[in-house]
């Protein structure tokens, strides 16, 4: 394993995300880069790799299992010959072309989500982050206090009756 040098990582936008630079990402991490995509992940909530077209399915999985245990989707099946990869082919009629959040209904959710891009349009395909902590930090105190008492149900029973969505 060969020690590889403080990453550099460049802050992306105003509230969430930054660009992570100096890495080829697979299983066979230094610890010591592990831990700064770690503390960049705490730090920014979103990271990006640019450049990692040598990862594979396998190999993909095989760096996440360096983040966590791998968690497969609980109600859409993994990947043929896959352990946990939700897979969004827009060429089979899948795509995510609404506001959503990764796995938020169950009671203990994934801690991380992976998204690896295989091909990426020139226009269109847009990924948005939202860090809705400072969203909330940034509330006035009335509406902060509104949405400290108020309750909602999280489910994805809507998302499960659309079609469109599960094949």
């Amino acid at each position: 394993m060969a020690t590889q040098a403080k990453l550099e990582i460049v802050k992306a936008a105003g509230r969430i995300g930054a660009e992570v630079h100096g890495v080829k990402l697979s299983a066979d991490l230094d610890p010591a880069v592990l831990a700064q995509i770690k503390e960049a992940l705490q730090e920014y909530q979103v990271i990006f790799f640019k450049g990692q077209n040598h990862l594979d399915d396998a190999s993909h999985e095989a760096f996440a299992t360096k983040l966590g245990e791998l968690y497969a989707h609980p109600t859409v099946p993994v990947k043929e010959n896959s352990n946990s990869i939700f897979e969004l082919d827009s060429e089979k009629g899948a795509k995510a072309n609404q506001w959503h959040t990764d796995v938020t209904f169950v009671p203990n959710v994934p801690k991380y989500s992976i998204l690896r891009g295989i091909t990426i349009p020139s226009a269109g395909g847009d990924t948005v982050w939202a860090n809705t902590n400072k969203a909330y930090e940034d509330l006035p105190e009335g509406l902060k206090k509104l949405a400290d008492e108020l309750w909602a149900i999280h489910s994805n029973e809507f998302i499960m009756q659309r079609s469109d969505i599960r094949n």
